[in-house]
């Protein structure tokens, strides 16, 4: 008996932990997705906001997979368009275009309001991930089929932001100009577009340093912003400018009022305390505290910041360059690190004009060629893309008008049939008249180019005999003296031939041809970039941005000689180890900036120098004006300035 009370009181024990371990199961997750693993479950939870990106793409992908199981066409389309969503929120933009790609290929050809719009969508996460040229392409296109049903406010979107990858990109003028546009599509009362494009002529005037008309712009885009973000992106840009200008107090009462703002961005608040640092120390306030500078870094380095570790670097970097320089070139080297690995041109060139100015070690011409050749591919890079966006515009136009001409083509084809013959006949004349005018004015070119030619040949004749004389013949002379009356070593009189031969070369170099036209910035380049020594290091700055192609001939051959006369004299006389000659335009007006560490001269000595009396007269011929600055032992500079 006692026996089967045991074994009874057994079985009821096991029951109940069968039954508890079943109740666990059923609760649990596993037996949860099991009943609920459903098409409209993970719709749901895909858009659930307190659930993690991550999270709510995981239930995408499974509701995706169920309506392709299912063959749901319009579901398939639904969750696609979330997924976007989802992919954009989490910086995965590759995918982001990837699936807006698929969404196009589906849409019917005919429905050009959802072409125009995927289009516009698709030119968006381009620009997000940094494809400028491929979101140029795509708001063209997008604004091509909105043209066709008349979407106005759409239009001005994408100019806007057609202005801002322009401004992007050194097309300020043309930014400008489809800035304006795009206003005139815009409806008043659309504020956040309006306060969009009024910031895109701010910037793009900051970047053209017009920096009264950027603060004009900036408060324009204030008084239409009303989202926070946007109102602390606009008054940052705007303090900005008043760094630029030197006027710190002002900027730093605006970053001031926004570092108390309760803002939960750490991106946002890392910038705000940065850049208030910054100022501050520029202002000369807490001049050897850079803590504000560590905390912004601190922030960004936590939140994988690359594009604020880079403000970050740049700022102590600068903060170091005095007190401590060893630690200015390590920041200066982080600059450059992020920026390679970013592939960002710009802040690679930033870093490396720190790094030549704080390091003196050998890697120094290492970090010169580097600076040039980033340079080089930068402008080669712009000019690319600039084409590329006028090609785009053009083909854009161009189909357009191909059809309203197809349409009056073809309602004007008996009339155009009737005014061929008259044409023809105008047509004959005219070419006669022109082909005569051209032989003409052929023959008088020829001429006048012969004279030219004569003229010159003549002035170069005269300026190599007098070198000849000058320098060839007394070396030769003083050698035959040598020879003659001394009994001077063999290896002393050979380094005195090879100095004669050294002469005699410099001679021929000096006065070869030169190349004119499209290849003259080249030959410019190569003539500059042989003064490059063991002693002497070269700087060129912004001369791809000045487009001296566009020079006529006489002026590219005086300025070729003017800089090697100057190149010359520094080699002569200023004993330099560094030079450095920027080139700026402003509309047709050239600027020329050359400047050397070397010894210098007093300036009362100057105008006895016969090659900087020869610059004076060449610039004189083109009208332009060239002036000089140096004393004794504090290097030379001259400035140089004339007309297109």
């Amino acid at each position: 008996m006692k026996n089967l009370k045991i074994a009874v009181l057994f079985f009821f024990v096991l029951n109940l932990a069968f039954a508890s371990s079943f109740r666990e199961y059923k609760s649990s997750k596993f037996y949860f997705q099991i009943e609920t693993d459903s098409l409209e479950f993970h719709s749901k939870l895909m858009r659930t906001d307190s659930l993690s990106y991550d999270i709510r793409l995981s239930h995408a992908n499974k509701a995706l997979y169920l309506a392709n199981k299912e063959n749901l066409i319009s579901k398939k389309t639904d969750i696609i368009y979330y997924k976007i969503y989802l992919f954009g929120n989490l910086r995965k933009y590759d995918s982001a275009i990837y699936y807006t790609k698929k969404i196009l290929k589906r849409i019917n050809p005919e429905d050009f309001k959802n072409i125009a719009g995927e289009n516009s969508r698709l030119g968006y996460y381009y620009m997000k991930n940094s494809q400028k040229d491929s979101a140029y392409h795509c708001y063209i296109l997008s604004n091509d089929y909105y043209s066709k049903i008349g979407d106005s406010a759409k239009i001005g979107q994408n100019l806007s932001n057609i202005a801002s990858i322009q401004s992007k990109f050194g097309d300020y003028k043309g930014s400008d100009v489809t800035a304006i546009e795009a206003l005139k599509y815009i409806d008043v009362d659309n504020l956040d577009y309006r306060a969009y494009v009024y910031n895109s002529l701010a910037i793009s005037s900051r970047l053209q340093k017009d920096y009264k008309e950027a603060i004009y712009w900036y408060d324009k885009a204030l008084n239409y912003s009303t989202q926070s973000e946007k109102r602390i992106t606009v008054l940052q840009n705007k303090a900005n400018i008043y760094r630029d200008l030197k006027k710190y107090k002002e900027a730093i009462s605006i970053l001031d009022s926004l570092s108390t703002l309760d803002i939960k961005n750490n991106r946002t608040k890392a910038m705000i305390i940065d850049n208030l640092a910054y100022t501050r120390w520029l202002n000369n306030e807490n001049k050897k505290d850079p803590s504000n500078l560590f905390k912004a870094l601190n922030i960004r380095i936590k939140d994988n910041d690359l594009l604020g570790l880079n403000a970050s670097y740049s700022h102590l970097a600068d903060f170091y360059e005095k007190e401590n320089p060893k630690l200015g070139l390590l920041y200066a080297s982080k600059m450059y690190q992020l920026a390679s690995s970013q592939k960002s041109s710009q802040d690679q060139l930033e870093a490396l004009q720190k790094l030549i100015k704080l390091d003196n070690s050998v890697k120094l011409k290492e970090y010169y060629a580097a600076y040039i050749r980033i340079s080089d591919s930068v402008s080669n890079a712009d000019k690319q893309v600039k084409n590329r966006f006028a090609k785009i515009k053009y083909d854009s136009k161009k189909n357009r008008e191909e059809n309203l001409l197809l349409k009056i083509e073809t309602s004007q084809k008996d009339l155009e049939v009737e005014k061929g013959k008259f044409r023809n006949i105008i047509g004959a004349v005219s070419s006669g008249t022109i082909v005569m005018s051209l032989l003409a004015f052929g023959y008088y070119r020829r001429q006048k180019h012969k004279q030219e030619k004569r003229e010159e040949i003549y002035k170069t004749e005269t300026r190599i005999a007098k070198k000849i004389h000058d320098e060839v013949a007394n070396n030769v002379v003083n050698i035959m003296n040598k020879v003659q009356y001394t009994a001077k070593s063999k290896e002393e009189l050979l380094d005195d031939l090879e100095k004669v031969y050294l002469l005699t070369r410099n001679i021929s170099h000096q006065n070869k041809s030169i190349e004119t036209g499209e290849s003259f910035e080249n030959s410019l380049k190569t003539l500059l970039s042989s003064f490059n020594s063991s002693s002497t290091t070269m700087i060129l700055k912004d001369i791809h941005n000045v487009e001296l192609k566009l020079l006529q001939k006489d002026k590219q051959i005086e300025i070729y000689r003017v800089l090697q006369e100057l190149m010359v004299n520094m080699k002569k006389h200023s004993k330099a180890s560094l030079v450095a000659i920027s080139f700026k335009k402003t509309k047709d007006q050239y600027e020329i900036n050359y400047s050397d560490n070397g010894v210098g001269l007093e300036f009362e000595k100057l105008n006895l120098k016969n090659g900087l009396k020869n610059v004076e007269s060449r610039m004189k011929s083109i009208k332009g004006i060239i002036t000089f600055e140096t004393s004794l032992n504090k290097g030379f500079k001259a400035f140089i300035s004339f007309k297109r």
